[in-house]
């Protein structure tokens, strides 16, 4: 009925510290843009109005599975509602919807800024920003705390053979022996390349600080805020 639809639990996997993907698969074929969310029914209120979460989705379009990744929070409705989901159980979910999708077209170079399981869409919308005809550079600026939080790796490196793009990885925390990735957060790596990125489109996704920091930080260097920069904060 309308935009409410029904999946089947298909799989979980654990990713990361923390950080579980989900597959389902849906009742129909979901028609959706990279960048998208599904607004998940996790439970119910004491008045009975049902609680919802909402969750980018994290595989590509035409896939045949739905992929959800989250980050467990210890006592969050959502996380509570997936760790006890077994295989062949149902959801009920609404979208998809959403405006955090790529521009229809890109003057400049896409530049992609996320902070730990923010990167859940951001692998779909590269595949779709490199797979233009456009001649700009796609980057990827990603920032966990610690390498335990970190996952896709391969997935990236192999994005990485296209020559239009470059992935820079950011550890807050404590660097592990080896570590060829940046310190800290990624505010300042990207401020930092911002002279030399030509006409970028910038699309923050992750924790609310980091984007209202790296928001307010490019609008004060000249970006335009509503022409250039596109945001999701993104939560669990």
């Amino acid at each position: 009925m309308g935009n409410v639809h029904e999946a089947t639990v298909v799989g979980k996997c654990v990713l990361a510290r923390g950080v579980v993907e989900w597959r389902f698969r849906a009742d129909e074929p979901l028609q959706f843009r990279p960048g998208q969310f599904l607004s998940v029914r996790v439970g119910t209120d004491d008045g009975g109005a049902s609680v919802l979460r909402s969750y980018s989705i994290a595989s590509p379009p035409g896939a045949p599975e739905l992929s959800l990744i989250l980050k467990l929070v210890p006592g969050g409705p959502g996380s509570q509602f997936f760790e006890a989901l077994k295989e062949g159980e149902r959801v009920r979910f609404t979208g998809p919807m959403g405006f955090f999708v790529l521009d229809l077209s890109h003057a400049g170079d896409v530049i992609f800024g996320a902070t730990g399981v923010g990167i859940a869409p951001v692998l779909p919308m590269l595949d779709e920003a490199l797979a233009r005809p456009e001649s700009g550079r796609v980057r990827l600026y990603w920032g966990n705390r610690d390498a335990a939080d970190l996952f896709w790796l391969k997935e990236l490196d192999e994005r990485a053979k296209n020559p239009r793009f470059q992935r820079k990885l950011f550890l807050s925390g404590t660097q592990p022996p080896g570590w060829n990735g940046g310190a800290g957060r990624i505010t300042p790596a990207v401020l930092a390349d911002l002279a030399q990125l030509e006409k970028p489109t910038f699309y923050l996704v992750g924790n609310g600080a980091m984007i209202r920091e790296l928001r307010g930080a490019l609008v004060e260097r000249g970006v335009d805020r509503k022409k250039q920069i596109r945001n999701e904060a993104f939560y669990g």
